[in-house]
């Protein structure tokens, strides 16, 4: 009896929610419909699609949402805001609408909306990595430094992996002139992302802080940022960590069709240690490029002095260290 009862409750709890329910099929219909196209970058039946869906559904929250996202990836975000508008205005407690509202401010040169949307999709969901980092774009900008840190630090914390906040971070340390924190904040974001324009400009201001546990180095046209050559204390032997960056030289260097790779060892006071290290590095590579050596490509110097570096309008000295760069054949 008591199962006869539960089952007429529920079919007229189902009957008179069939609107409810129509209205969450449809959600569910244009959200895998709208990530679908999101991800596959089709942009333009994206925007087809649900032009026709808010006007067949135009109380839909997710047909606005994803419309309006549509028109922000084609860079038309003036026309995006009011369909993001809307999509936060019919349901205001998804955070998200509010971020992408966020974003088409932003756009549009509006940053204190751009502001207030993010602080409203942080209101809805505090751990949103990219409302929080958004936030302390929109911050770094106003000057506002010591609350853009706390949001870079947060997301950082959810996410240790967030480009925009380990970068940004480090910059605003860099201009609160906090030299031991922004020296590990660079340092964490070149362990993240070793590669790219952002890394090269982080490897510089760490060299400018007298740490040189990256550098760059210019092969031909390319400039690699790579890790420093490391070796066993006291020996010639190359340490681990040291490996797959002259695994990437080997391979840049290997791509070329012309170039002689400069191999350049400082070792302050032990000219002796600079020669073998030198001659480590040389083997290396020559061992995984055999062409390289075949073709005699690589060249090794070496010195008992410290490598006098300028660095971002800065004079360092290095007491040991490894300099690549390519010259052409004799």
């Amino acid at each position: 009896m008591l199962r006869i009862v539960t089952l007429l409750a529920s079919m007229v709890l189902l009957l008179g929610g069939c609107a409810a329910v129509e209205d969450f099929g449809s959600s569910l219909k244009y959200n895998i419909q709208g990530e679908f196209y999101l991800q596959e970058n089709k942009y333009a039946e994206g925007r087809e699609t649900f032009l026709q869906a808010v006007q067949a559904d135009p109380y839909n929250p997710e047909a606005h949402y994803y419309y309006g996202r549509f028109l922000l990836a084609d860079k038309k975000a003036r026309q995006a805001l009011p369909y993001l508008e809307k999509a936060a205005g019919l349901n205001p407690k998804r955070g998200a609408y509010h971020f992408w509202l966020g974003v088409a401010y932003g756009e549009v040169g509006d940053q204190a909306q751009e502001r207030q949307s993010y602080r409203q999709a942080l209101a809805q969901d505090e751990s949103h990595v990219q409302a929080l980092t958004y936030l302390g774009n929109n911050l770094l900008k106003a000057g506002e430094y010591e609350e853009a840190l706390a949001l870079y630090q947060k997301a950082v914390e959810l996410w240790h992996y967030t480009p925009q906040a380990l970068y940004n971070r480090a910059v605003i340390l860099r201009k609160l002139q906090r030299v031991p924190e922004e020296r590990v904040a660079w340092l964490q974001y070149l362990r993240a992302y070793p590669a790219g324009a952002f890394a090269r400009v982080a490897t510089e201001r760490l060299n400018s802080l007298d740490d040189h546990s990256f550098r760059n180095h210019r092969l031909g046209v390319r400039t690699v940022t790579l890790t420093d050559i490391g070796f066993v204390p006291f020996t010639a032997e190359l340490a681990e960590y040291a490996l797959p960056s002259l695994d990437l030289v080997g391979t840049v260097v290997n791509n070329m069709k012309s170039g002689v790779l400069q191999v350049v060892v400082y070792q302050l006071n032990n000219r002796e240690l600079a020669r073998k290290r030198a001659l480590s590095i040389r083997n290396y590579i020559q061992e995984s490029f055999p062409a390289l050596k075949r073709h005699k490509r690589i060249r090794i110097s070496w010195f008992d002095v410290a490598e006098q570096r300028n660095v971002l309008g800065r004079k360092v000295s290095v007491d040991e260290s490894v300099r690549f760069f390519l010259t052409q054949a004799q």
